[in-house]
C-alpha cells in the first residue's frame, strides 16, 4: 500500500485530504514569538486578524515530524509518496528528505517546485494515478513530467513580507508605488514578471498568464482580497473548466501579506 502524504501549505481541507487518503504534516508560524501549528485549510481560525501589527515568523516542520507519519505508513511493508511545498520556498523538502533516509527505498520524497493551489494539483494528479495503479516509481516519473506542466502567477499589496522573508528574486524592478503592483511567477522560486498598474491591468495580467491548454485553475486569495474581476475574467477564458476559490492559510499569509491574489493551473 502506497500512502501519499504532504504538508499543510497544500491547502487541503480536512475532509478533502481523508477523501484522498492523504495525510498532512502541519507547518508552524509564530505571532510575536508564539509558535501555532497549521491545521487544515478553514481550522485555523482568525488567524489574519490575530497577525495584524505583529511580528511574524514561519517555521519549517523538524524532521521527526515526517518520521513518526513515515513509521506509520511503512508498517506491514507500506510504502510513501511525500511531496512537500518548493524547496526554494522552506526547509520542509529538506526536513522530508532527512526523515526519508532512515526508511530505504520505502519512502520517496518530491520537491513540487510550487506551493497551495500548485501544490495542490500536483498531489491531486499523484492521488489519480494511485487510483489508477500505478507504482512508487512510476508515480515519481510522471510527477517530475507533470512540474513543468504547473505554474502559479500572482500580485501582492506590499512586497516587504516577500523580501523579509527573503523570497523574491530579482526584486529591485518589482514596483508597488501608487496604484502600481507587481506581478510575480512562482516555478521552483518566486521571479517578477513585470508591473501592472491599475486593476484592470492586474486583472488582465492574471488572466492572460494562462496558456490555452489550461484544464484546471485554482484562484487563490490572502484576507482582504476581492478576486471577483479575475474570476470573471478567467470564466469567460475558460468556461468549461471549474475555478476553484481557495482562502491561503496562516503560513503562506505570512510571506505574501493581506490582499494577494494569484492563480494556480495546470496544463495539458
Amino acid at each position: 500500500m502506497i500512502t501519499i502524504v504532504t504538508d499543510t501549505s497544500v491547502g487541503y481541507s480536512r475532509a478533502e485530504a481523508e477523501s484522498r487518503g492523504v495525510r498532512l504534516v502541519s507547518l508552524a508560524y509564530l505571532i510575536s514569538g508564539i509558535s501555532y501549528s497549521e491545521q487544515p485549510r478553514g481550522e485555523n481560525g482568525d488567524f489574519a486578524e490575530k497577525m495584524r501589527g505583529k511580528h511574524l515568523k514561519t517555521s519549517q516542520p523538524a524532521p521527526f515530524a515526517f518520521t513518526r507519519v513515515f513509521e506509520e505508513c511503512t508498517q506491514n511493508g507500506g510504502e510513501v509518496l511525500c511531496i512537500t511545498l518548493s524547496g526554494a520556498l522552506s526547509g520542509t523538502y529538506s526536513s522530508a528528505v532527512r526523515a526519508a533516509s532512515a526508511f530505504g527505498n520505502a519512502v520517496r520524497v518530491v520537491d513540487s517546485g510550487t506551493v497551495n493551489g500548485g501544490l495542490h494539483l500536483l498531489v491531486d494528479e499523484a492521488v489519480n494515478m494511485l487510483v489508477g495503479g500505478l507504482g512508487l516509481e512510476e508515480i515519481c516519473r510522471n510527477l517530475e513530467e507533470l512540474k513543468s506542466k504547473i505554474n502559479t502567477v500572482f500580485t501582492v499589496e506590499s512586497l516587504e513580507p516577500l523580501r523579509r522573508g527573503g523570497r523574491l528574486v530579482a526584486s529591485k524592478a518589482a514596483n508597488t508605488t501608487l496604484n502600481t503592483r507587481p506581478i510575480l511567477t512562482l516555478v521552483d522560486h518566486i521571479q517578477l514578471v513585470g508591473n501592472a498598474r491599475g486593476i484592470k491591468q492586474r486583472v488582465q495580467a492574471l488572466a492572460s498568464a494562462l496558456p490555452d491548454t489550461t484544464r484546471r485553475i485554482f484562484l487563490m486569495k490572502s484576507e482582504g482580497a476581492d478576486t471577483a474581476q479575475v474570476e470573471a475574467a478567467l470564466a469567460a477564458r475558460f468556461p468549461h473548466i471549474k475555478i476553484h476559490l481557495r482562502t491561503v492559510g496562516p503560513v503562506l499569509t505570512v510571506h505574501l501579506g493581506e490582499g494577494a491574489m494569484g492563480v494556480a493551473y495546470i496544463s495539458r
